[in-house]
């Protein structure tokens, strides 16, 4: 051996394990998640590549005497460094890795590692060729039994993770729930005006809408871009049914780029993570200035940075999405969507707390058993969907098992396998005590479901008991307020020509009419009281026992002393509450005298309409309630011409303000004086029927938003 070819081996031998040792503790850092691994493997490939190779090649072309040998040569070098030029740009995901590496891993396995193998049995000699070729199979293998053991590794643990992120998808649908219910409770009270809670609702629903559908579509994206499955598909698709769950280089490149041209686009975790601090100040925004501060603390929707072991700084978007499997990124995402959730519940809470004093009490009480008995039921069948989804996903996952086994990577690592039989039995031990325990921890975790599932049976049940035990409460108060109202017989033994459309929203109201004779003297109103169902039928007794005793007991007539009288006594009653209660009633009061042909009427909030000679008149009421209000002010005694034929007509806003018709808009009160007008040669009968099929027609199949009482009467 020449000089200068020793000097060389010296230099080849210094290089082959500069090469080799960083490698092989990249790999063996790679499997324990150790930090330097990205360095300690980019070293090592870089050395080998662009050091060890070139030189290698340079000193065995010198050698070569044939053609041929020189063409293997060089053939076996050009595969060897784009092999490693393509694990370079695996690890810094650059586009193309995926061909290179896999592409090139094949040749290795198949030509230059056999070729290197039977030129190490046949050498004689320790040279720096035979060491090349140890290097060869070394280097070929420590990289691929180190994408094994990863891969190997992403399966044993992917039980745990699937079940991680079930459970999130479980909490973020009765997240959802509960947050529907509280803006359905919301949509159903009766705020007096409370414009500022409701536009903050609405705000904070636009906003955290706005966030939760910007990560379901990101979601689609990943299912869309890296299993290929059809937007239709993926926008439904739960994080059980999700085949890739081990290659994280896909992940990392579409959410962050590469270090030289990290992505900016819709889809990217930095514009993720702009959403979500746009979201958390927003929220903020919404919630009041003494509770900010304590809630801010308590939502968990940071985007700091992080610190790593030497306390340098790791953006938020790499310690979160950077070389993560997919479904780890799924199920990552999902619970952000329940973060936010959480965040939602929180501000709405606050700004519900902070218009509690519109909130009648019992009215707050009656909606948190609601919402109660809705959560323990709703819980139920969520539990039973799981379950049911559970057993597909195990099928699924035996399935995509199978699969996998007959795929190509497969293949290549059963070869491998075969071939160092002893280091893989390592991890096949390890494997089976990490499945074992992951058998444990589900085995626990379906006594816990079973456990529950027993829990959720008895609430359940007991939910349906006190369903039962309010409805027949509810039915019952129905009795008690059908008790109140005046008989039909009644009103027709004084006034033979009327109607009455009384509609409650729910089995009882807060509408309700009231008539009454005091000598010659025939009363008859028609009152909407503060809210509907059970606290406005509440109201309405309050308020018709005061109309009783204000007449009856304080022989009160005139129709403006009779509503002053009655406000008297229904702050007064509702004064004896320790809370302060703003609850009353809008009434239009007419007060008929038969005898002396005389008709006097008062209003308060409701106007009265009347019809004669074909012409609508209104009598404008006063623009105060029966209840607490700022500037009260005696109520006005309108005094009308008794004239035959004259048709009268005292409502509540329900009709009006009730939505229906081809764009879902307010009857309104125009229309409502049109209809009457057109209506005015019919019997009180007919009347009557035909209201009440124009309301049916323009309701359609919404909701009734309030209770309806119409009266015509005819004189």
């Amino acid at each position: 051996m020449l000089p200068n070819e020793i000097k060389s081996s010296k230099t080849l031998n210094f290089l082959v394990w500069l090469a080799i040792i960083p490698t092989l503790l990249g790999q063996f850092f790679k499997i324990q998640h150790w930090p330097f691994t990205s360095v300690l493997l980019m070293f090592g490939t870089f050395i080998f590549a662009f050091f060890y190779l070139p030189l290698f090649t340079i000193e065995s072309w010198k050698a070569k005497e044939t053609k041929k040998a020189k063409l293997l040569l060089f053939s076996q070098s050009f595969i060897l460094w784009t092999f490693s030029v393509g694990f370079l740009f695996k690890i810094q995901h650059w586009p193309g890795a995926g061909f290179l590496y896999f592409s090139n891993s094949i040749i290795l396995l198949f030509i230059v590692v056999p070729f290197a193998l039977f030129h190490l049995a046949k050498a004689r000699k320790t040279n720096f060729n035979k060491m090349h070729n140890y290097l060869v199979v070394i280097y070929f293998f420590c990289h691929c039994f180190a994408s094994l053991v990863n891969s190997g590794s992403g399966r044993i643990d992917i039980d745990a993770v699937l079940l991680q992120g079930l459970n999130t998808e479980e909490a973020l649908r009765t997240a959802s729930s509960r947050n529907k219910q509280l803006y359905a409770t919301l949509n159903n009270v009766k705020l007096d005006g409370n414009n500022d809670v409701l536009n903050r609702t609405n705000k904070l629903k636009i906003f955290t809408d706005s966030a939760v559908n910007h990560i379901k579509e990101l979601k689609s994206h990943l299912l869309i871009t890296i299993d290929k499955i059809p937007k239709t598909q993926a926008d439904t698709l739960s994080s059980i049914f999700i085949e890739n769950k081990v290659n994280a280089d896909l992940t990392t490149l579409i959410l962050i780029g590469n270090p030289y041209n990290p992505n900016k686009d819709k889809y990217s975790a930095a514009k993720l993570k702009s959403v979500i601090s746009n979201l958390r100040d927003s929220i903020l925004n919404l919630i009041r200035d003494q509770n900010r501060a304590i809630i801010k603390e308590g939502l968990n929707l940071n985007t700091d940075n992080y610190s790593d072991e030497n306390g340098q700084p790791v953006s938020w978007e790499i310690t979160n999405f950077d070389l993560m499997p997919l479904l780890y990124v799924f199920n990552t995402l999902t619970n952000i969507q329940y973060e936010i959730k959480n965040a939602e519940y929180q501000a709405l809470t606050d700004i519900i707390n902070s218009g509690n004093n519109d909130l009648n009490t019992a009215l707050f009480s009656q909606i948190s058993n609601l919402n109660l008995k809705y959560d323990a039921i709703k819980k139920q069948e969520e539990i039973t969907k799981l379950q049911s989804d559970n057993e597909k996903g195990m099928k699924l996952i035996n399935a995509k098992d199978s699969e996998l086994s007959d795929s190509k990577q497969t293949i290549i690592y059963f070869v491998i396998i075969i071939m160092i039989f002893l280091i893989l039995v390592f991890f096949v031990i390890r494997s089976n005590f990490l499945r074992k325990e992951t058998n444990k921890t589900l085995f626990k975790q379906k006594e816990i479901i079973e456990s529950q599932k027993t829990e959720v049976e008895a609430q359940k049940h007991l939910v349906e008991e006190k369903q039962k035990e309010i409805i027949d409460s509810i039915s019952y108060a129905k009795r008690l307020q059908e008790a109140i109202l005046p008989p039909q017989e009644f009103i027709d033994s004084h006034l033979p020509n009327n109607f009455i459309l009384y509609k409650p929203k729910d089995l009882v109201a807060g509408d309700f009419y009231w008539a009454e004779k005091i000598n010659d003297l025939f009363f008859i109103a028609v009152a909407d009281s503060t809210g509907h169902g059970v606290p406005g039928a509440m109201v309405s007794i309050v308020c018709s026992n005061a109309l009783n005793r204000t007449i009856k007991e304080f022989r009160v007539t005139e129709t403006g002393k009779i509503l002053d009288k009655t406000r008297e006594l229904v702050l007064e009653t509702f004064e004896k509450s320790a809370s302060d209660v703003k609850d009353g009633m809008d009434i239009s009061l007419l007060c008929i005298d038969i005898k002396n042909k005389s008709i006097n009427w008062s209003g308060a909030n409701n106007p009265l309409w009347y019809i004669y000679n074909n012409e609508l008149k209104e009598i404008k009421a006063d623009k105060q309630p029966i209840g607490k209000t700022e500037n009260p002010k005696p109520f006005i005694t309108h005094q009308i011409e008794y004239k035959v034929d004259t048709i009268f007509y005292l409502f509540t806003d329900g009709f009006a303000d009730q939505f229906g018709g081809p764009k879902g808009k307010k009857f309104k009160y125009k229309q409502f004086s049109d209809l009457l007008l057109s209506n005015i040669n019919l019997s009180q009968k007919e009347q009557s029927e035909s209201i009440n099929d124009i309301f049916e027609n323009w309701k359609g199949n919404l909701e009734q938003v309030d209770d309806v009482c119409v009266i015509g009467l005819k004189i």
